[in-house]
């Protein structure tokens, strides 16, 4: 097995020194990157990242070509793309669609390719390393894996649906991106229990909850249904206490319901209702990792309530603390537990808080941090606290920007390349 394996290794050596040779003279057969697609890639260990060339034969014949078979990329046949093998004319072009697998790529990673040759014979697919060819240096496939990421949900107010995200944890761009769940009601408003093997969303216009299964592996989202208890008006959070065991959301209605959870199937029960002269229109909540205090935004009148919390009981609520607030939208927690950051949508700021540490939890020192934003709602941040996600309602993207963990300030807040957004109001991350 091994001579083999050093065959193999020995036969795709050969190929890459002779279509280097080649290219002396100008490849036999094109290969470009598509528009839009990254060659050079740092893939997380369970991710799959998909690349595409437009492949071109140069020749003046008509020929049957191949992919050399690489550990780690899979070629993609189905639809419009180049089949395995497939035949081109002269000049004739087609789409190489390419699936690299993070987990099947070597520790070493892939530096090189992709390479086509022809092959050999009418009954012989196998490629012939006499004429082959790759891409150009800048364009070869130049592959790294680095640790596990996570995938960020999406909750897409304007078309009823959350999208899922691959989240790489070394860049922090969003990718893959697809919808997951759908026939949802007006989210906003998401989030995971503390094992994150439940997914719930708050539907603000439905006046219900609902939860999901979640694919550990995927992040696929799969059997939504209603997640039962009562007395929700437009809610618009979800949050748990540390066991997981009693769920909480935010009514813009004017109050903070908690319900008991089933362990196995997420169904919600025996609901509270809490009041407080604190809250108008409570947009959102967070607890603390101990959960005895509550943190609730209020875009009625523009503060964030701190509430102790025991059990399904919310009250002696102080909403004096912190400053800059403006119509809050959202609001969440650091991992640390020593910030907070509170979306506005009378203004497009996020503001940072720092929480104190002296036993009350109120919060203090707020200021706006950086990044221009647009319609923001609900901030989610990755397991380290190192990237901030940022939902644009206005425009449909969402930011992605670093995080200072000294201090809690975001940075270089840019676009984070994930697609197919629809009015994002709300981002979990698991």
């Amino acid at each position: 097995m091994k001579q083999q394996k050093n065959g193999t290794s020995l036969f795709i050596t050969s190929i890459l020194m002779l279509s280097s040779s080649l290219y002396a003279s100008g490849p036999k057969f094109s290969i470009i990157p598509t528009a839009g697609s990254i060659t050079s890639i740092l893939l997380p260990s369970n991710f799959t990242e998909t690349v595409s060339y437009q492949v071109t034969n140069k020749t003046k014949l008509t020929r049957t070509l191949t992919m050399v078979p690489m550990t780690g990329v899979s070629q993609t046949v189905n639809g419009s793309v180049c089949g395995n093998p497939f035949t081109l004319s002269p000049q004739q072009s087609c789409t190489l669609s390419l699936m690299i697998t993070g987990s099947q790529v070597p520790a070493s990673g892939i530096k090189g390719g992709p390479v086509i040759c022809k092959t050999k014979g009418p009954n012989d697919n196998n490629p012939d390393p006499f004429l082959c060819s790759q891409p150009n240096q800048a364009n070869i496939l130049d592959i790294s894996v680095t640790t596990p990421g996570q995938h960020a949900y999406v909750a897409n107010q304007f078309a009823n649906n959350v999208s899922v995200c691959q989240v790489n944890p070394a860049t922090g761009f969003l990718t893959q991106c697809n919808i997951t769940a759908t026939g949802l009601d007006g989210v906003e408003g998401v989030g995971f229990n503390p094992s994150g093997t439940l997914f719930y969303s708050a539907n603000l216009s439905g006046n219900s909850i609902s939860v999901c299964n979640v694919n550990p592996s995927t992040g696929a989202l799969s059997g939504c249904v209603n997640a039962g208890g009562s007395g929700f008006s437009q809610p618009d959070a979800v949050a748990f206490s540390p066991d997981g065991s009693i769920f909480y959301t935010a009514n813009a209605g004017g109050n903070v319901t908690a319900c008991l959870v089933n362990a196995v199937t997420g169904q919600l029960s025996s609901c509270t209702n809490n009041a407080s002269l604190t809250f108008s229109a409570p947009s959102d909540m967070a607890l603390n990792k101990s959960g005895t205090f509550a943190y609730v935004s209020d875009r009625g009148n523009s503060s964030v309530s701190v509430c102790n919390v025991s059990g399904q009981i919310v009250n002696s609520c102080n909403n004096l603390s912190g400053s800059l607030f403006n119509q809050p939208e959202g609001i969440i927690l650091d991992p640390s537990g020593l910030h907070a950051y509170i979306t506005n949508a009378g203004n497009g700021q996020v503001i940072l808080c720092n929480i104190r540490q002296d036993g009350t939890g109120l919060l203090d020192n707020c200021t706006e941090t950086n990044g221009s934003f647009h319609g923001t709602g609900n901030v989610g941040l990755n397991n380290l606290g190192t990237f901030a996600y940022v939902p644009n309602q206005l425009t449909s993207l969402v930011s992605a920007c670093q995080v200072t963990l000294a201090d809690g300030t975001l940075s270089r807040c840019i676009p984070s390349l994930g697609t197919g957004f629809d009015g994002p109001s709300g981002i979990a991350v698991n």
